[in-house]
């Protein structure tokens, strides 16, 4: 049962999502905690707590919510709070002293905050909304008496980990993926599947673009750093998913190679965060459909995994939460337009094409719906959870943009719609390029390269086959993306650096850059142009596009994601060409 629950605040936790810890003995000992009775609650009031935490971070504290009963620790007292800087943290909460580090016995606030959220996304503690407090569930209590004398996880541990993760449906999600034909996907395969896709929640970095510029990077060293540090929020979930189900032999770690063509060479570019389903996991899969012999499991829904980016958080949770409540309630299937009216008579009101794309989501986050006669069913049996009613404030303008979009991107994936986000966001301004580049090369007809670093442009798009028309010539792009949360006015600085890349293309001399990036516009290629792309453009910008114009005798222009969003959907409704948008942005 979903049911509403009327509560005051209006700032609810990050629950839903996990991206740190792996460790499943850790887990099991976190879940420990809320056990009065285990034998690591004891040590931790008697030894552990009293040997790493001062009494001047709060040690009696934490000692006396250990030994309330009922046993219910708020949030606070589990994670503790960071230190800055991190090489001074000291041991201020419960969890942190649960689990070692790798450098001091004890862990920070982050890993203890991702392993609470672990712990009551597989369901082993229930948190209050009332008191911002977490007690032990019965499938918690099971798991400790589980436990054997030995460090290594007993069978029953294991048994009762892998159901738990078996009723937590993303982890179902990547299963469900990798079963598909046997596939072998690599993380960013899984995280463009999984979550709200187009979303600043639930990115994922463009697979392709990236195999590309691995391609023509020479440095190992930034290799390595690219494979390391280079993923969207979705990867990150995709890949910790997947090593919790490696560890329980679900899936197996499969290192992918491809093939990537860059002009006239081919090049080998592994991936090694790749996976493929086990025998193991296929039976499992089984289990949590209710096939054969086995009993359906029920799935752990919470109302914070619905949405995860600030801004339109709350009411994309609420609006996601009531439409999941609607299908799991009409037996008889419930369509896109019912669902409409519902949400209109709680006050939230949206277009059908918002709807649809929150169905999409819910399968993307591992829930099994199905579509039969344009009637929506929820196949899954859920268990219960909580929508806690507070005030809402309106939608942003961005959410606004998107409903508005939906409905005029007839031609290209709504995955794109997460480019309104980026480009607001300082903090993923290389998503940004990725994306950007992933929109023109993919979607847009061009070839090119994601190029940035030093002394780069961030990427370059041209055509291939324009000469062959007859009056028409292929042309090369230097693009330049701008992720800022209030706009871009095009600073003169930042004008003069795409003068300077101008010019090096002008000029092609290997003493004034000898990385050569222009090498990298295919042969053939007699007119170049460029581009500026951020969320929206503000103050004398177009004085700098006429001075960049006048300097260099090259056009150029500034374009907002959202006019091209529509260009390159008008272009793939086949009603612009290449040489219709050179003139539409450039004359």
């Amino acid at each position: 049962m979903i049911t509403v629950w009327p509560v005051e605040t209006t700032n609810f936790r990050a629950f839903g999502w996990v991206q740190d810890p792996s460790n499943l003995r850790s887990l099991c000992n976190v879940t420990a905690i809320f056990d009065e009775n285990s034998s690591l609650h004891q040590a931790l009031v008697c030894t552990i707590i009293p040997g790493l935490v001062e009494e001047r971070d709060g040690r009696a504290e934490l000692i006396e919510a250990l030994n309330k009963r009922p046993l219910r620790i708020s949030y606070s007292k589990l994670v503790g709070t960071a230190f800055k800087p991190r090489s001074e943290s000291r041991c201020n909460g419960i969890v942190q002293a649960t689990v070692k580090g790798q450098v001091r016995p004890f862990i920070g606030e982050w890993q203890a905050d991702n392993f609470v959220r672990w712990a009551y996304a597989f369901h082993f503690i229930r948190y209050n909304y009332e008191d911002d407090t977490f007690e032990i569930t019965e499938e918690g209590r099971e798991l400790v008496r589980a436990r054997g004398e030995e460090e290594e996880l007993t069978k029953e541990e294991t048994e009762l980990l892998t159901r738990a993760a078996l009723s937590y449906p993303p982890a179902v999600r990547i299963l469900r993926l990798l079963a598909d034909e046997d596939a072998h996907l690599t993380k960013f395969e899984l995280g463009k599947q999984l979550g709200f896709i187009g979303e600043g929640g639930f990115t994922s970095l463009p697979q392709s673009v990236l195999l590309r510029t691995l391609a023509i990077t020479k440095d190992p060293s930034d290799i390595n750093k690219m494979k390391a540090d280079w993923e969207g929020s979705s990867d990150k979930y995709a890949r910790m998913i997947a090593k919790w189900l490696a560890k329980l032999g679900l899936v197996e770690a499969v290192p992918k190679a491809f093939q990537v063509p860059i002009q006239s060479e081919v090049h080998t570019v592994t991936i090694g965060q790749a996976y493929q389903i086990t025998a193991k996991g296929y039976m499992a899969l089984n289990h949590t459909n209710g096939k054969s012999s086995y009993k359906k499991l029920s799935k752990n829904v919470c109302f914070e995994m619905l949405a995860t980016k600030a801004g339109d958080r709350e009411y994309l949770r609420t609006r996601r939460a009531y439409l999941l409540k609607f299908v799991s309630e009409s037996k008889q299937g419930i369509s896109v337009s019912q669902l409409v009216e519902r949400l209109a008579e709680c006050g939230l009101n949206c277009e059908e094409g918002s709807i649809s794309d929150d169905i999409k989501g819910l399968i993307n986050i591992g829930l099994n719906i199905t579509c039969k006669n344009n009637l929506y069913y929820l196949e899954d049996v859920l268990n219960d959870f909580l929508i806690p009613t507070a005030r809402l404030e309106g939608k942003s303008e961005v959410e606004i943009i998107k409903e508005q979009m939906r409905g005029e991107l007839t031609h290209l994936s709504h995955e794109y719609l997460g480019l309104l986000d980026l480009a607001y966001d300082s903090k993923q301004n290389r998503l940004f390029e990725l994306k950007t580049m992933q929109l023109l090369t993919e979607e847009c007809g061009f070839e090119g390269l994601h190029l940035g670093g030093s002394r780069k442009p961030d990427g370059i798009v041209y055509t291939k086959d324009e000469s062959e028309q007859v009056d028409k010539e292929n042309y090369g792009i230097i693009i330049d993306t701008k992720a800022y949360s209030g706009g871009y006015s095009l600073p003169i600085s930042q004008a003069d650096e795409m003068e300077r890349y101008i010019g090096e293309n002008q000029t092609r001399d290997i003493r004034i850059n000898p990385n050569e990036w222009w090498k990298n516009f295919g042969d053939g290629v007699t007119e170049y142009y460029y581009l500026f792309v951020a969320g929206h453009f503000k103050g004398k910008y177009q004085e700098q596009i006429e001075r960049i114009n006048c300097n260099k005798s090259i056009k150029g222009a500034a374009v907002s994601i959202q006019q091209l969003l529509r260009i390159v959907n008008d272009y793939k409704a086949g009603k612009l060409t290449h040489e219709d948008m050179k003139l539409k942005l450039f004359y």
